[in-house]
């Protein structure tokens, strides 16, 4: 126990003759309390750290985030990311206790006799022993190459992580683009439900119309209000959730800057120029399979290294319990070699053999599922975008539509009823396309991140290595 002034607390002074035992291993207790300490400082300052987590973002008031701008905030301060990051903190931990494997761990260990022997020939009462636990150099070296792949493998873990992480952040700018657009729409449906109902109560007050007319005006404009604030409260769901994405605190306002999305988000990516090739050289799961196969092959080392004889050390001073009265320190080197063990470790061997032949196929089967997944997303493309075509048609359509009813209005040919109708038709087709829009936007979205062309854009691998 060591209080804040480094002093050691809770050691009684000695007595009854304990002043040779203390003068003789108090050099050894000062070590050993030394790398108790060194071993608690080091413990607690990355526990700390990673408790207290990233600093809080605070951005000034109106600052607008383009996509670009929330990307580096997001790498740095997104929760969604903080895990796998601390997964590579750890990762480096364990490879670091791997490097200082190479070493033999070293025990000190001193008894103290109360009682002995009235004929015991050692005149001190405690013994001394520097020993090592059976050591493997080449077990040890393995380990540690082992422990760097699945440092590796940890960091492509991150990375795919945030590639994931960087499409569900475009999905957020391409939604509130779609929404603010079809907000701006249903705006103008509720104005042109305002002026049916104006012309319906209208036409009542003069005789030419009926009540009824009066009251489905008035519940479509309901409607369309409804469908306004529905509109508000998903605009601000998904604002909410972008904050939330971001790791920003709940009081921070945030304006994003989703002006031409699909621009910013998709940038100069081409569906039609996306391969197969390519997707497999940026693939973080299927390099995360060559690190596995890689790491399987030091397994296969080390259940061989296992078969082999182990080294022991040890140092000590005679045991009190002894008749002699011999003194000093005694050193000895040896070899710990398992007689039998029913032949487990050849057969680790064999195991260790087989998972590399199942590494093998596993990584004929993520190729296949990338391949299909790369086409099963282009033809979704293909159909969004024969969907979208479609309903622009429609739009243009409508469009015509409208303004010949309303030529026909000028004209005395037709009602005001009938151009406040098209209206509503064109609008609600607009909406529509909208929505197709997005479809097709994150389905290329989806491509780019499953082609590996969001995640190399953004993230530089080699930055991660050490």
């Amino acid at each position: 126990m060591v209080d804040p002034a480094g002093k050691a607390r809770g050691l009684r002074p000695a007595s009854c003759g304990c002043a040779p035992w203390i003068t003789a291993t108090r050099a050894g207790l000062l070590i050993a309390m030394l790398v108790m300490a060194g071993g608690v400082m080091a413990w607690c300052g990355p526990a700390q750290s990673a408790d207290q987590g990233p600093e809080a973002v605070t951005l000034a008031p109106g600052t607008q985030l383009n996509f670009d701008e929330a990307v580096k905030i997001a790498i740095t301060h997104s929760p969604l990311f903080t895990k796998s990051s601390l997964d590579i903190d750890i990762r480096r931990m364990d490879e670091t206790d791997s490097r200082f494997d190479l070493a033999p761990p070293l025990t000190f260990t001193t008894t103290y006799y109360v009682n002995r022997p009235e004929h015991s020939g050692n005149s001190k009462p405690y013994s001394i022993n520097f020993s090592t636990d059976p050591y493997n150099p080449l077990g040890a070296y393995f380990t540690l190459q082992a422990q760097k792949l699945v440092t590796q493998a940890a960091i492509l873990a991150h990375l795919q992580t945030i590639s994931k992480g960087l499409q569900q952040l475009g999905e957020f700018y391409l939604q509130l683009d779609t929404l603010d657009k079809i907000a701006a729409c249903q705006r103008q449906l509720v104005q042109v439900s305002k002026e049916i109902l104006t012309y319906s109560e209208n036409r009542l007050s003069i005789g030419t119309g009926t009540s009824l007319e009066v009251q489905m005006a008035r519940q479509k404009l309901e409607l369309a209000r409804g469908e306004q604030q529905n509109i508000a409260l998903s605009m601000k769901r998904t604002l909410v959730g972008l904050k939330g994405f971001l790791g920003l605190p709940s009081t921070q306002d945030l304006t994003p800057d989703f002006r031409n999305s699909s621009r910013q988000v998709l940038g100069s990516f081409d569906p039609a120029t996306a391969t197969f090739d390519q997707a497999k050289d940026r693939s973080y799961e299927l390099k995360a399979v060559e690190l596995h196969k890689q790491l399987q092959g030091y397994n296969i080392r080390l259940a061989k290294s296992k078969v082999l004889p182990t080294f022991v050390f040890t140092t000590q001073t005679p045991s009190p319990l002894n008749a002699t009265s011999s003194s000093g320190l005694y050193v000895g080197l040896g070899l710990q070699i398992p007689v039998w063990d029913g032949f487990k470790r050849i057969r680790n061997v064999y195991r260790q053999k087989a998972v590399l032949k199942q590494i093998g196929a596993e990584r004929t089967i993520k190729e296949n599922g990338l391949q299909d997944k790369l086409l099963s997303i282009s033809s979704m493309i293909q159909e969004d975008s024969l969907t979208l075509k479609n309903s622009r048609t429609l739009e243009e359509l409508a469009q015509l539509k409208a303004n010949q009813n309303d030529i026909r209005y000028q004209s005395g040919d037709a009602p005001l009823t009938v151009v406040l109708e098209s209206r509503k038709e064109v609008l609600t087709i607009q909406k529509e396309t909208l929505r197709r829009s997005l479809d097709y936007n994150r389905a290329v979205l989806q491509l780019r991140e499953n082609s590996g062309d969001l995640g190399h854009t953004y993230v530089d691998e080699k930055s991660w290595q050490k």
